[in-house]
């Protein structure tokens, strides 16, 4: 899988398939279209969520079949918050999901 940038037609398309009763996943989306690899920390100020997680699982929902997905990371190294000390923060990005499973050809 790639973190991708989703142009402004992909994102529009996307954002068409999620449920209008989940406006916090949809800031989500938009907010992960622009600015992938974004500290917990900045998605949660930006979008004014405090469970990404949970709008992340209801985003996923519509978007597997789309062909893509919000989903986080770890960083390389952990991120320091103001007072120098490491924090649990993931990166989060939206993802493209491969066309066929990693196993298809085997089985």
């Amino acid at each position: 899988m790639t973190n991708e940038i989703l142009d402004d037609n992909i994102l529009e398309n996307l954002v068409k398939h999620l449920s209008q009763n989940r406006p916090a996943a949809i800031r989500l989306v938009e907010f992960l279209a622009k600015n992938p690899e974004s500290p917990s920390v900045h998605v949660n100020r930006e979008c004014a969520i405090g469970n990404i997680s949970q709008e992340a699982t209801a985003a996923n929902k519509k978007l597997f079949k789309q062909g893509y997905m919000v989903g986080c990371m770890r960083p390389p190294s952990p991120l320091k918050n103001r007072f120098k000390q490491d924090t649990a923060q993931h990166l989060w990005s939206i993802y493209k999901l491969p066309k066929e499973a990693a196993n298809d050809s085997v089985y």
